[in-house]
């Protein structure tokens, strides 16, 4: 069964953590995740990160936009995978 607020835009969901070498750094990483995978929770542990990252250098990072790509293929590999 679907999530009752699975299609509302207005709520921010707490679905992705990020964790940098096992440090807690975020708990609302909309950077990470597209929005039309808002559905998805999960913890990202990253080693290439530094720990002293802020929001602003979060969303010019070139190590996130990879993150972001993996798990989006990830993601839908598996939807595939389960399709099957």
């Amino acid at each position: 069964r679907a999530p009752f607020d699975l299609f509302e835009p207005r709520k921010k969901n707490n679905n992705i953590k990020l964790y940098v070498k096992r440090v807690f750094i975020m708990d609302n990483c909309d950077e990470i995740i597209p929005e039309y995978l808002n559905f998805i929770k999960g913890v990202v542990d990253s080693e290439d990160l530094p720990l002293n990252i802020s929001r602003e250098t979060l969303q010019q990072n070139k190590v996130v936009k990879v993150i972001r790509k993996n798990i989006v293929k990830k993601c839908l590999e598996l939807f595939l995978e389960i399709s099957e």
